[in-house]
């Protein structure tokens, strides 16, 4: 029954009554700037960004050891 359903659903879109005829899309025009080859994606401040989470991990991991140490 599925593979008659498949073969037979062009055929069904195929005649509709009633059906009006789309309009022709607008042109768009969309600008890209391109960026200059020295701004890439800089290591120094992915690194200095990954310290900061790696530390604020430490402190929390470090935080929660205490407080159930103390408990």
């Amino acid at each position: 029954m599925l593979v008659a359903a498949a073969a037979l659903a062009p055929v069904a879109a195929a005649g509709g009554y009633g059906h009006t005829p789309q309009p022709q899309p607008h042109r768009v025009v969309v600008r890209t700037e391109l960026v200059p080859a020295s701004d890439g994606f800089d290591w120094l401040d992915a690194a200095a960004g990954f310290g900061v989470a790696v530390a604020l991990v430490a402190v929390v991991l470090l935080v929660a050891g205490h407080r159930l140490a103390r408990n």
